[in-house]
């Protein structure tokens, strides 16, 4: 009898550092899980910012950004007013806070040339806050802040991305601030997810000390055994959220051996590996959610901006390759501004859902995008001219069949549209019949108010 108490000691003490051992492990693996996953994060952020302002910059005229000056923002000119718009059509993005365009003075010395901010935008000459950052764009390379800087609008990072003018000279520099509070935060929140699967670990594994203590005798084989699958499975875990879009994988599922004297009820460490395989499927889960997130508009369910540049992308390699054939057309919905100030922001926010709305019913989901707070691009590819006309003549029908039967608010919704096919003569990227498509569309606008008497800008 006293011989088998001695040895039940020594097997406890065994297990107790084998146990040990498991949760030094897991605590290790929780740590570098967290800390890959929030710079994994951290990179994904910073990349969606750049893309928005390298997107700016590219849509940008270099050389007429080059000509402002203080007279063209005094006088309110044509080429200030240009520019404003371009920029004004970033300006809604579903994270980001202000977009600008500054210009490399000297040294350290930057300067506003133009802010579409409605509310109290930068005046032109007007000194910006100096970042290591905003001066790798000035020597031509896209960046974005590693610190928070703090300037009379609030504290921000923010992503840079030089405009080139005809000539390859730097003419100004795209500025898009994003709150720091929304950054840290959005950080924060993918982060504490991967940080709760490790603490439930943390917790299980701690639960099986207690329970292998209890029911050790014919357990040691057994809890030697899970402790491998626990740290195969944890560590398959970690290389999926490392690479989250590798292909998933199934941890193999330990199955006890009969027991001869005793029922030691439910298996600890199989819970264990389901819960573990739960907070996988979870965390992928919201991984890819969050991927959706990022080329979906959340107003209106269609494509967004990140969605569009990815297809002009594609279109650029086609164009590249000579098997080019496309049209762009812009739509932007007339009306919103006085919408939102006579019958409030919930009325403008339907007029652009019923927009998109109309616009499905015409075109396929994935060739709308909405870009702008009322604007929308349709890319239509291997379409003829006449199977547009007849695409905008239905456009037309389906409008006014909305305006008569569907619409519950009283201003009429209706659309202003530019378009450009794509021409290989005249259109080396999609970003030129685009800029074709917006001389289209600011014509057509022009026309618009000159019949309504109404000039303001919607």
């Amino acid at each position: 009898m006293r011989k088998q108490k001695t040895k039940l000691n020594y097997a406890t003490k065994y297990l107790l550092i084998a146990c040990v051992f498991l949760l030094a492990v897991n605590l290790v693996l929780g740590i570098v899980l967290t800390s890959q996953s929030k710079k994994a994060m951290t990179t994904l952020i910073r990349d969606q910012m750049l893309v928005t302002a390298n997107t700016a910059a590219a849509m940008l005229d270099g050389d007429l950004l080059g000509s402002i000056t203080a007279d063209d923002m005094k006088a309110n000119s044509e080429n200030f007013q240009t520019v404003l718009r371009d920029l004004h059509l970033f300006q809604d993005h579903m994270n980001m806070k202000y977009i600008y365009a500054v210009k490399h003075v000297d040294g350290k010395n930057f300067v506003f040339i133009a802010d579409p901010d409605p509310i109290d935008p930068g005046k032109f000459g007007e000194p910006v806050v100096y970042t290591d950052a905003l001066f790798q764009a000035s020597q031509g390379t896209a960046a974005v802040d590693d610190h928070p800087f703090q300037d009379r609008w609030g504290s921000f990072y923010s992503a840079y991305s030089p405009v080139f003018d005809s000539a390859g000279n730097i003419a100004g520099i795209v500025c898009v601030d994003y709150e720091s509070s929304w950054f840290e935060d959005w950080t924060a929140m993918h982060t504490f997810s991967i940080l709760i699967s490790c603490v439930i670990s943390l917790l299980i594994a701690s639960t099986l000390i207690i329970i292998g203590t209890n029911h050790l005798r014919k357990r040691i084989r057994i809890l030697s055994e899970e402790i491998t699958a626990l740290s195969e499975e944890v560590d398959m875990f970690n290389k999926e959220m490392s690479q989250p879009s590798g292909a998933s994988s199934q941890s193999k599922q330990w199955k006890p051996e009969p027991q001869e004297e005793e029922s030691i009820g439910p298996n600890t460490f199989e819970v264990l590996g389901d819960k573990i395989r739960q907070a996988h499927r979870d965390v992928k889960q919201y991984a890819s959610y969050v991927r959706e997130l990022d080329y979906t508009d959340p107003l209106t369910g269609i494509g967004n901006k990140t969605a569009f540049v990815e297809l002009a992308r594609d279109i650029d390699l086609k164009i590249a390759d000579g098997i080019a054939s496309f049209s762009i057309l812009i739509f932007d919905v007339n009306n919103i501004k006085l919408a939102n100030d006579e019958y409030g922001l919930a009325v403008g926010d339907q007029m652009i859902i019923d927009m998109a709305t109309v616009l499905l019913r015409v075109f396929a989901p994935e060739s709308i995008f909405r870009i702008g707070s009322d604007e929308f691009i349709v890319v239509t590819q291997d379409e003829a001219n006449a199977d547009l006309t007849r695409s905008f003549q239905k456009l037309d029908k389906e409008l006014e069949a909305f305006n008569d039967k569907e619409k519950n608010y009283q201003i009429t919704l209706s659309y202003a549209k530019g378009l450009a096919s794509f021409d290989a003569e005249k259109d080396k990227t999609c970003n030129d019949a685009f800029k074709r498509a917006s001389k289209d569309l600011s014509k057509y606008k022009s026309d618009y108010y000159r019949q309504e008497g109404d000039r303001r800008k919607q």
